[in-house]
């Protein structure tokens, strides 16, 4: 059996990305950092690519990076709009950074082609919000999402 390049440079990134998780569990957040970017950078990597920028998300979001954290969550979902965990760390990095709308909008985006896993805590707290005034504008749209997706008001 011959190993071809790719199937080193695979187990290289393999590798390299379990450092980085391993790295993160440790709170060693920045070596983490490190290595997953080392990732984006020297390797093709086409179908991992998304989640090493939901990971860095969540490691810019944990080091209070929210910006940072904004454009890897962007980087996710565009890469992969099915990732229900890509999806709703850019709707919750885009709600700290106050912007309502486009978190809304986010959610809106995910739920229309998706069913809700991740996102049934969402949906409750919504239909909470509803309750206290917040995103009223849009009480149709949460209502129906979260009929839809068996989340009870």
């Amino acid at each position: 059996m011959q190993i071809q390049l790719a199937d080193i440079n695979m187990l290289t990134i393999d590798s390299m990305f379990e450092l980085a998780i391993e790295l993160r569990n440790k709170g060693e957040l920045k070596k983490s950092i490190n290595i997953l970017n080392e990732i984006l950078d020297n390797y093709q990597i086409d179908d991992k690519t998304y989640g090493i920028h939901a990971v860095l998300g969540g490691i810019h979001i944990d080091l209070g990076e929210n910006n940072k954290a904004l454009e890897n969550y962007q980087k996710a979902t565009k890469l992969n709009p099915e990732s229900e965990l890509s999806s709703l760390g850019l709707y919750l990095t885009l709600a700290k950074l106050n912007k309502d709308v486009e978190a809304i909008y986010e959610l809106m985006r995910y739920l229309k082609c998706n069913p809700a896993y991740l996102y049934k805590d969402t949906l409750e707290e919504l239909l909470e919000g509803l309750k206290e005034g917040y995103m009223t504008n849009y009480e149709n749209e949460i209502r129906k999402l979260a009929k839809e997706n068996g989340v009870e008001s």
